[in-house]
This record gives structure tokens, sequence and C-alpha cells, in this order.
């Protein structure tokens, strides 16, 4: 019990750190967006890389992409039914961030603090289907229902965003030779192994330094409607999960965290490229970080992990 508060309790002070260099200015101005860029091009795709080479990697593993697309689907979905009658930039605002989650900066290197390496590849597995959303479904699908400027193409924005995406292309690459049966290569686990573990870190300092925690008091009903319909997902899809995937229990626990992992960091921007209220989103986002620590961390004490 102790060791996880003291390592959840590292977590949170790399956060904190991160919000305060981010308020105070120390780091000077476009830090995050440096960050980011090591993060989603380097350390992220270097994780999943070095999870895949730890694993022992089953096919039945692979059903957790379409478990992932499926929850995606249904929370976008049923967001959509909902607010039908919603102002355009509120409607933007609910369908951008009801679905998704911070798998790679967020629950992966959580995960990773306390399973072994071989288990955090289901994470990767659950994150290659969250990625299709995350990394332009998502924004394609909210730019045609509720965006003020539609793209021609949809379906070619899309694809753009996917390809571009270096975690989605390793996660193709590792799939497919997961399927193949070639293991990874021992000297590519150990060539990335540090930057893997660099990940950690790197991702909890960004969501710090892009973190928001102002909000304006006649949003709050807003914000409250959205949190609220992510909680009620949440919930259904832990018990769906619990009670009906057909995986080993400590893949359901690693399913179930993954689950409440936050706001997919791309929600408050595909907020603001579809013209929403990306301040508030920024808001849910933070919001929904403080949700997944407590959460979590119950579930690795509940799981009975650490012995």
């Amino acid at each position: 019990m102790e060791v996880v508060f003291i390592k959840v309790g590292a977590f949170v002070s790399i956060i904190v750190a991160g919000y305060i260099a981010g308020r105070t200015g120390k780091l000077g101005r476009g830090t995050g967006n440096v960050l980011s860029k090591i993060v989603f091009n380097l350390t992220l795709p270097c994780a999943v890389i070095h999870a895949f080479g730890a694993a022992e990697f089953t096919p039945d593993l692979l059903w957790l992409i379409l478990v992932s697309l499926v929850f995606n689907f249904v929370a976008y979905f049923a967001m959509l039914a909902l607010t039908p009658r919603s102002e355009r930039a509120n409607r933007v605002f609910y369908l951008c961030n009801i679905s998704g989650y911070n798998l790679g900066c967020f629950a992966l290197p959580f995960v990773q603090a306390f399973f072994p390496a071989s288990q955090a590849v289901a994470v990767c597995l659950f994150d290659a289907g969250n990625s299709l959303m995350m990394s332009g479904g998502t924004y394609a699908l909210t730019s045609v229902i509720a965006g003020e400027e539609k793209p021609e193409h949809p379906m070619r924005l899309v694809a753009k965003r996917l390809f571009s995406s270096v975690t989605i292309d390793a996660y193709l690459v590792l799939v497919a030779l997961a399927l193949l049966g070639i293991p990874v290569p021992g000297a590519i686990v150990q060539f990335t192994e540090p930057m893997a573990n660099a990940n950690a870190f790197l991702a909890m300092f960004m969501l710090g330094l892009v973190t928001n925690l102002h909000v304006d008091a006649q949003k709050v009903g807003r914000l409250v409607r959205l949190l609220g319909a992510r909680l009620v997902c949440n919930v259904a899809f832990t018990v769906t999960a619990l009670a009906f995937l057909p995986f080993a229990s400590a893949v359901k626990i690693i399913v179930c965290m993954a689950i409440w992992a936050p706001i997919g960091a791309m929600g408050p921007v595909f907020t603001m490229w579809c013209k929403g209220d990306h301040g508030l989103a920024g808001f849910a986002n933070a919001i929904s970080v403080i949700v997944a620590v407590v959460v979590m961390t119950g579930i690795v004490i509940a799981s009975g992990v650490m012995g």
C-alpha cells in the first residue's frame, strides 16, 4: 500500500511541477509545444515498441483494438443523440471530449509503474483502437456534424492525420509483426529502453504544462454535464469489461484502468479547431486527470497487484 501511494505521489508531483513551470514561465514560451513533439514523436513510440518487445503477444489480445473502438463509438454517438438541440459551439465541446482516452501519456506510464512490462501491451492494443479516434476520427466527424467550416474531404483528413502519427505507424508495424510471428529484435528493445523510461516523466510533466485550472462560473453546467456523461460511460464500460470480456483477470484490470484514463490530450485541440470552447475543454481535461489519479489508484489497490 505504501509503495502505491509513493509512486502515485511521484506522478502527481511531476504534473504539479509542470503546472507550476507553465504558470510561472520558468521554461519560456513554446515549451509545451516542443515537449509534446518529443513525447508524441519519440518517447511514446519507443514506449510502445518496448512494451511490445517485452510482451509475450497472443493474437486474442487483438480484440482489445475492437473493444476500444466500440467504447469510443458508443460514447460519441450517445452524446450525438443527446445533443441535437444544443448550440453549435456547445455541441462541439461535448462531441470532442466525450470519447477518447489519454493512454499513451497517462495510462501507459501509470500501468508500467505497477504492472510487469509484459502486461503493458494490453494498454498499447487498447490505445491502437483509441488512437483511430484521437488521431483524427473525432475531429473529422465533429467537423462534418457541427463544425463551423466543414472539410471538403473528411475521410482524406482522417487518413492524413492517422498515417502522419508516428505512434499509429508503430502500432501498425508491431501488430503486423506479431501476427506474422516475428518478435521485436532484442537489440531494438534494449535501444528503445532509455527513451521508453523517459516517457513517464516527460508525459506527466507535459500534462502539467498544458493544464488550465480556470473556468467561468457560467460554464460550470456544461462542464458538469460532460464529466457526468463520461462518468456514466466509464461505469458502464467497466462493468462490461469485468463481466463480459474473455480475458485473464490481469488484462481486465488493465482495461479498466484504461477506461478511467483522462480525456484525450487532443480533445481541447479538436474543440479549438472546430471553433468550440477550448478553454472549458482544457479545464474539463484537468478535472478528468484528478478523477483518473483517484480511480486508477483505487483499482491498483483493489486488484492487489502490489501483493
